[in-house]
């Protein structure tokens, strides 16, 4: 007689596996590895034409306009998380909810400023205009190219700061309510195609700052469980 599942096991399962950000190191090493091809991939073959294409044929809508700005819906709802926990009975609920949310935005704002200061790659469009000059484009200048550890916002486009902390945040949301994947998987391809729609990133960059978004989560959802089981 083969031994009864409990319900909250079967639960606990069903959350496990709706949870990517908590895959074996194995699989997650081999997931970053293929994102990392598909980034190439991307740099050496797609984004200059999709560039172009958009340019040509797509207007920056209002429909695109408000996805491409989804890192903010984010940074808010982890802004009211974090001074909800000054309430001790939704601190005792969503502790480890908030460190986790904390840890991410500081792991992703460090990420960030470092790639974008090694790659130093210019922008699709030109809108950078200062007294100096405007930064230089693919679509203006026929500009497109790297420039390691360069300064400036002229070669900040890789990888994309929106769509890493759009991915970095709603990771962690999607660690925290599985059941709702849907809908941080929706705000993560909304970030990419408004991003992408208005030509504001070239698609590589949007992979590579989804790629460290997930890293980001990855990392301190690892971070804040280790701190509060020491904590205990």
């Amino acid at each position: 007689m083969t031994p009864s599942i409990r319900p909250e096991a079967k639960d606990k399962e069903l959350q496990n596996k709706l949870r990517p950000m908590t895959l074996p190191l194995r699989t997650s090493f081999w997931l970053y590895l293929a994102s990392c091809c598909l980034i190439i991939f991307s740099v050496q073959f797609l984004d200059r034409p999709i560039s172009t294409w958009m340019h040509l044929n797509v207007d920056a809508s209002d429909i695109f306009k408000p996805l491409s700005q989804m890192p903010l819906l984010f940074e808010i709802l982890t802004v009211l998380i974090i001074l909800g926990c000054f309430k001790s009975n939704f601190r005792q609920k969503y502790a480890s909810f908030a460190l986790a949310l904390t840890f991410t935005v500081i792991t992703a704002t460090i990420i960030r400023l470092g790639a974008k200061f090694i790659f130093g790659r210019t922008w699709p469009e030109t809108w950078i205009h200062t007294a100096s000059g405007s930064n230089p484009s693919w679509i203006h200048n026929g500009v497109e190219s790297f420039h390691p550890f360069a300064i400036g916002p002229a070669y900040n486009s890789f990888p994309s700061g929106h769509a890493l902390f759009t991915f970095a945040l709603a990771s962690v949301f999607w660690w925290r309510f599985p059941k709702l994947y849907w809908l941080w998987l929706l705000a993560m391809i909304g970030a990419i195609t408004g991003q992408l729609g208005q030509n504001y990133h070239f698609l590589g960059d949007l992979i590579a700052g989804a790629t460290l978004g997930v890293l980001s989560a990855q990392l301190s959802i690892a971070l804040s469980e280790k701190r509060l089981k020491y904590k205990r």
